[in-house]
């Protein structure tokens, strides 16, 4: 499989996506649908039969370990220089931390590589859930709300359809389930089937929804050039140390999870940011300039993730 195979249809969707909301092909009310299922329908289905059926192993402890510390290492370092910069903005430093892997990461890496390269990222992707549900949205919500209750953030984590997939797909792996088995159970079967045909929408819908999510207005172009300036000076280097270094040469992983992860932390900041903005005079004044980061680093994530499939072609 050449490079442009590979990577040359992850930026075609991506541009339709952004030409029917350039064009009005599909209107903004349309697109939120199409983004509804796939949170809800499509990408707990990828992520429920792949938990189900890869090979679990001790060894993976580790890693999920890794990428957990990985992401509040990012957002410990990042977060206090864009403070220290813009010591009045109240979300714009959740920009230095996580990565947006159920909209972008998930499509771009089965994209390249094929369905089955997906069990990689899913695996790596276990630390980064918990990051994410457990630091970052904590924090997020203490910034809107001015504190974030336990028990509310572990309410928010089991509903979220996407964890909930990942632990019931982990759940089922232990109880020595499979889809093998699962589809000789009369009436079973019919709803693995449907979770396979979800499952092949990722890649198409989830770009297309980037794409039509890609948004180029006005707004503070120095700003959003340091924010991501200061977010891949923090990120860079971490990725290639915890991807090769620590993973490879000390711990010896395979290629495909130093891939995966390297991958992850290439990503956007996650887009779910400005969805628990509230409505106040300064978070409005903040969502434009966030809304573009999200936009120019997805671009960004796009051309470093072409560079990844170019010197790693497969595993």
């Amino acid at each position: 499989m050449s490079l442009s195979s590979q990577v040359a249809p992850i930026f075609l969707l991506i541009a339709i996506g952004f030409a029917s909301q350039r064009f009005g092909w599909l209107s903004d009310a349309a697109m939120d649908g199409l983004r509804q299922i796939v949170v809800r329908m499509v990408l707990p289905s990828v992520l429920f039969l792949s938990f189900l059926d890869m090979n679990l192993s001790p060894s993976y402890l580790p890693l999920v370990a890794i990428v957990f510390v990985a992401c509040t290492a990012g957002l410990a370092i990042g977060w206090p220089l864009l403070r220290r910069a813009y010591p009045a903005d109240r979300f714009t430093p959740f920009m230095m931390g996580g990565y947006e892997f159920g909209m972008l990461g998930v499509s771009l890496f089965v994209g390249a590589y094929g369905a089955g390269a997906l069990s990689s990222i899913a695996v790596v992707a276990l630390g980064h859930e918990l990051f994410i549900w457990f630091v970052f949205f904590a924090l997020l919500i203490a910034a809107r709300d001015g504190s974030a209750r336990p028990a509310d953030l572990l309410l928010g984590f089991v509903k979220n359809p996407v964890t909930a997939a990942i632990f019931l797909g982990l759940l089922g792996n232990i109880l020595g389930l499979r889809t093998a088995s699962l589809d000789a159970i009369r009436g079973i079967d019919a709803v693995i089937t449907t979770l396979h045909h979800f499952s092949s929408m990722i890649v198409p819908a989830v770009l297309i929804v980037v794409g039509h999510g890609l948004r180029f207005e006005t707004a503070d172009v120095g700003k959003i050039a340091k924010v991501i300036g200061l977010r891949l000076l923090v990120q860079l280097p971490l990725t290639v140390l915890v991807s090769f270094l620590v993973l490879g040469a000390m711990l010896g992983f395979d290629l495909r999870f130093q891939v995966a992860l390297f991958t992850l932390m290439i990503l956007p900041p996650p887009f779910i940011v400005p969805l628990f903005m509230p409505n106040d005079a300064g978070a409005t004044a903040e969502r434009p300039l966030i809304l573009q980061v999200l936009t120019i680093h997805t671009l960004a994530s796009l051309i470093v993730f072409a560079g990844i499939v170019a010197a790693f072609p497969r595993f």
